[in-house]
């Protein structure tokens, strides 16, 4: 289904009159979670795994995924620029929209993505349950992190208690709701309260401790699909 998904988005970059930024992908598109393409470009069968269990996480499986996550978004990256390669040559008039050389080049940048998603994934000593597991533990950890970090709840939670200190006690008293959930939110953006019940706190602070790494890897993320990363 997945890799369908490529197929017609290759097709509309192909017959497309206009520049268009490629729509951000899904969390197996970006190394956040194993491909369901692998099973047809590996030839390997698709894993069967129960991720209502917990999943522990170990050093070497998170490490072994931040670099298998880079190598995926590499791939990305090269299959994007094919994409944008052959577009460019049918702009220049010179094959028809859905036929000609362009569309079998991009096919072929389509199914070479997903092998290197597979051949990462098998490099990096991964099953698909653990990049999945991980995947998803990693993205619920990072995209909260970053989201603190462009929005600096803590630094807005601080003038909001600032200015209540100043205030009257009848209009302290009404700013007080907006502070209790300013300061709900930092909980969850900084320290990750529903993260780490949902993941475990031994899982999240391990996670922390690639926290550069992983952040670097969702900003290129981000910079690739269009977005703003800070």
């Amino acid at each position: 289904m997945r890799k369908l998904l490529w197929v017609l988005f290759a097709a509309g970059v192909l017959s497309g009159c206009k520049k268009e930024e490629a729509p951000a992908p899904a969390r197996e598109d970006t190394g956040m979670a194993a491909s369901k393409g692998e099973q047809g470009a590996s030839g390997e069968a698709v894993e069967d795994f129960d991720d209502s269990k917990p999943y522990v996480l170990t050093q070497a499986k998170l490490d072994a995924f931040v670099g298998y996550q880079r190598k995926v978004l590499d791939a990305y990256a090269a299959m994007a620029k094919e994409l944008q390669a052959a577009k460019a040559r049918l702009l220049a008039g010179s094959e028809t929209p859905g036929k000609g050389p362009s569309l079998s080049e991009s096919m072929k940048a389509i199914e070479s993505k997903a092998e290197a998603e597979a051949r990462a994934r098998r490099e990096a000593g991964l099953t698909e349950e653990d990049v999945n597991r991980i995947g998803a533990l990693v993205t619920d950890v990072i995209t909260q992190r970053h989201m603190a970090a462009m929005l600096d709840l803590a630094g807005e939670l601080k003038k909001l208690e600032e200015m209540q200190a100043k205030l009257k006690p009848e209009q302290a008293k009404e700013l007080a709701p907006q502070i209790e959930l300013m300061r709900q939110r930092v909980q969850e953006t900084e320290k990750l309260v529903s993260v780490r019940k949902l993941h475990g706190d031994a899982n999240v602070d391990l996670v922390l401790t690639r926290e550069k790494d992983l952040m670097t890897n969702y900003q290129d993320m981000l910079r690739s699909f269009g977005a703003k990363a800070q």
